[in-house]
């Protein structure tokens, strides 16, 4: 018996998610190891999504997978990328995985820490743009 064009088209999704969550969980930043089913399981229910590591690794090794709209939604958010780049329907706009941690990191700061972290990037955004803006200058002495 031959699968169906459902269940072709599962197939084909499921294989599509499972490569980009493998990808997002390898964390190709250099001071970053790959992320383990059990770290991000414990990420995930920490922010309210029940999930455990053996179902973090279902979605990565199963043969055919159907998870739902909410695990996308909490594994897309995790790993601060659309979710739809789970599906296929987005390409992740250019973000370096150091900026997706750096992300999530900042989620995990008090209200308070955030709004001071923002006030400093802020800040270094104005100086950047400021030197931009001045056009090359002759070195200074000890450049």
């Amino acid at each position: 018996m031959s699968d169906t064009p459902a269940d072709q088209a599962e197939d084909v999704t499921s294989r599509l998610i499972q490569t980009r969550l493998r990808e997002l969980f390898q964390a190709r930043d250099e001071d970053r190891p790959p992320y383990t089913e059990a770290e991000v399981a414990r990420e995930l229910t920490a922010r309210g999504h029940r999930i455990t590591a053996e179902g973090i690794r279902n979605l990565l090794r199963s043969p055919r997978i159907n998870p739902k709209a909410t695990t996308l939604r909490a594994l897309a958010e995790f790993f601060n990328v659309p979710a739809g780049y789970l599906l296929g329907d987005d390409e992740p706009k250019t973000v370096s995985r150091e900026a997706r941690v750096m992300a999530r990191s900042i989620e995990k700061l008090n209200p308070r820490s955030r709004k001071s972290l923002a006030r400093v990037i802020d800040e270094f955004l104005h100086l950047e743009q400021a030197a931009r803006d001045s056009g090359p200058h002759p070195p200074q002495p000890g450049e």
